[in-house]
């Protein structure tokens, strides 16, 4: 006779506890022991006898659940910056100051990155305009993009742990 979901959570839940525990799981662990109850869930519904003992399958669920969760939550994080990470002294974007302030903030950049930058961003021209006009593919002005992102983030992380 096949166990309930309840007797299976009850048996499991040490389980879910110490894949949370190893993974360093310490924020919002509620949270992650919902996502690790679905995981579970989906296990014992999906589960088939012949092809292995259900410990090991749940295990491997719930592990690969939270793993998925946790890289989409980095991946958030990294794409997202909040008003506080910010620089309390803005850029002045207009007239002379614009390449004094940008300056500061764009000296790591490559030539192509900041053209990027004083483009897309100072301008407000799109991608494909871009591209055209400096005879390059869509694809590598995306490349300057995500480069340059990358780096601003940087540049503005060290600023305010610095601060």
């Amino acid at each position: 006779m096949k166990p309930t979901f309840e007797e299976v959570l009850n048996q499991y839940t040490p389980m879910i506890h110490h894949i949370i525990k190893t993974l360093n799981i310490y924020k919002e662990k509620d949270r992650y022991v919902h996502e690790a109850t679905i995981a579970l869930w989906e296990a014992f519904c999906s589960q088939d006898c012949r092809k292995g003992s259900f410990t090991s399958y749940a295990y491997s669920s719930i592990r690969g659940k939270l793993l998925n969760h946790l890289k989409k939550e980095v991946r958030w994080e990294d794409t997202h910056m909040f008003m506080e990470a910010m620089p309390e002294e803005g850029i002045d974007f207009t007239g002379d100051s614009v390449d004094v302030g940008l300056d500061e903030y764009t000296r790591h950049l490559t030539d192509k990155q900041r053209k990027w930058v004083e483009e897309c961003i100072i301008k407000g021209k799109k991608l494909d305009e871009v591209a055209r006009q400096e005879e390059v593919t869509v694809s590598a002005v995306k490349s300057w993009r995500a480069e340059a992102l990358k780096k601003l983030r940087r540049e503005i992380n060290k600023v305010t742990l610095n601060s």
